[in-house]
């Protein structure tokens, strides 16, 4: 492969990664449990404050059953950096996020690291690991 060509793949697969992550966030978000498997593989492992599960649909399971008593959240990620190997890649990025609930509103900060794993059917994660950094308490708000 040239120079330009495996440039042209190295900022394809940032783009796809980078994309997956957005999907990861709206699959937390909605609850998209029909779009598990276009985010994780099959044999996903996610390590959280509330455990360790493994499979993509032990993951949903989980994320959901974390996230359950709130009403909305909002994940948005930051600072992503892409550390590509092939068909693999490792990502760590800063996640902020609101949790809310009638008026309560909560922001959180965390640290997310993904492994990725380009598949047949494009780039999934392979795994996450959430590392809590800060937290609010509940905060009374009208928006």
């Amino acid at each position: 492969m040239s120079d330009t060509d495996t440039l042209v793949r190295d900022l394809a697969d940032r783009a796809a990664i980078t994309e997956l992550l957005a999907r990861q966030s709206r699959w937390l978000d909605e609850r998209d449990a029909a779009a598990t498997a276009a985010v994780f593989t099959d044999d996903a492992v996610a390590r959280t404050p509330g455990g360790e599960v493994r499979g993509a649909a032990a993951v949903a399971e989980h994320a959901f059953a974390r996230h359950a008593g709130y009403e909305r959240t909002v994940h948005a990620m930051h600072g992503i950096v892409i550390d590509l190997a092939g068909d693999e890649a490792v990502v760590d990025c800063g996640v902020k996020a609101v949790f809310a609930t009638g008026e309560a509103v909560q922001f959180i900060d965390a640290r997310y690291r993904f492994d990725a794993r380009r598949t047949p059917e494009g780039w999934r994660l392979a795994s996450i690991a959430v590392t809590p950094l800060t937290r609010t308490a509940d905060i009374a708000r009208t928006l």
